[in-house]
């Protein structure tokens, strides 16, 4: 009777063993525990160089300054829209013979059915004001204005429409400015002038060129 009782406990020992052990691999560490917290994506966070913290600030600055663009007079307009009437406060100008008008970094001129285009910035047109937002851009010993995505040297009388200074590098296109492939590269192209979009900072800035 000993003996029998001694196998029986035996047996019910290795049964309940034997159970534990196929349960223990359903088993899952708590979120509290050292092996939980070590999982991917959990682990400590290395921090970031100074290098790495100037590129963020960058983004953040271009990026304010993308919505601000976006909510000046000029973003809404793009050459070969039609309106049908001038905004209030505009100005007349003109250029070799060809007259426009002109407001905030937009240019207008009559159609034959009483409205009004949208045109590019015509070159050598001189304004009295510039645009909102122009951005000062300094290449070699001389001072240009960006805005609207147009390029203005100061006159005595006014701000004049000039070409774009190649390899100038700029944070906003031109409104319009549309995607073009050259050679395999993509630029965006207002006019005449050539944008190549390049990564800075972790956004995209646009230079000039000449494909």
């Amino acid at each position: 009777m000993k003996l029998e009782f001694s196998r029986h406990s035996r047996f019910l020992f290795l049964a309940t063993l034997a159970a534990a052990c196929a349960f223990a691999p359903a088993l899952r560490a708590d979120w509290g525990s050292l092996r939980a917290n070590n999982r991917g994506g959990r682990g400590p966070q290395v921090e970031r160089g100074h290098h790495e913290e100037e590129r963020a600030q960058e983004r953040r600055r271009l990026d304010i300054e993308t919505e601000r663009r976006h909510a000046l007079y000029w973003a809404g307009f793009y050459p070969g829209m039609g309106v049908g009437v001038l905004p209030p406060g505009y100005v007349q100008v003109s250029v070799g013979g060809a007259g426009f008008y002109y407001y905030n970094g937009v240019y207008f001129q009559p159609t034959t059915t009483g409205a009004y285009a949208v045109v590019a910035p015509p070159l050598g047109v001189i304004v009295p004001q510039l645009p909102d937002g122009a951005e000062v851009v300094v290449v070699g010993s001389a001072t240009y204005d960006y805005a609207a995505g147009t390029f203005y040297l100061q006159q005595p009388s006014g701000f004049a429409v000039v070409p774009a200074p190649l390899g100038v590098t700029v944070t906003g296109l031109p409104p319009g400015a549309t995607p073009v492939t050259i050679n395999g590269v993509v630029y965006f192209v207002a006019g005449t002038t050539y944008f190549l979009p390049v990564m800075q900072g972790g956004v995209t800035v646009y230079v000039t060129a000449r494909p």
